[in-house]
């Protein structure tokens, strides 16, 4: 679920991580001066995980990718802002980065993932795909 490219490539895409907002980042920089190739620019890689949404700084896109790990192979469950929570939306990172800019919130904070399927266990009372949905006598209700 990604592929795996060197460092110099990783360096020029916008939503390997860790992300950032310069657009001038080359791998071997330092202090904005570049002296030549580091000694690993073609040698190390890493890996760029798949992801159904949009990953990066900009308003719309998540802060993190929807597979992970060092082989892109766990997944990261639905996300959610938590339905207690209401004056206060944690999959807004506009404070973080830039207005707009979305936080992955596992399960709305009300379940555990299972990082082997991407789906969550929610907790007694919660159901969902993200777990945002309260039980109440009965019946299925949603909070936000």
């Amino acid at each position: 679920h990604g592929q795996c490219l060197t460092m110099r490539a990783l360096s020029q895409m916008p939503d390997a991580l860790p992300l950032t907002a310069d657009e001038n980042f080359a791998y071997g920089t330092f202090q904005g001066q570049r002296s030549g190739a580091a000694w690993d620019f073609d040698s190390v890689t890493g890996c760029v995980c798949d992801s159904a949404w949009p990953v990066g700084l900009s308003a719309g896109h998540s802060d993190l990718p929807q597979y992970f790990g060092a082989d892109c192979s766990l997944e990261r469950c639905e996300s959610g802002d938590d339905p207690f929570t209401r004056s206060l939306d944690e999959t807004d990172c506009s404070n973080a980065s830039v207005p707009g800019a979305l936080c992955h919130v596992d399960c709305s904070n009300r379940g555990n993932c299972d990082h082997a399927y991407g789906r969550c266990d929610c907790y007694p009372g919660y159901h969902g795909t993200n777990c945002d949905r309260l039980i109440r006598n009965g019946r299925s209700v949603r909070l936000s």
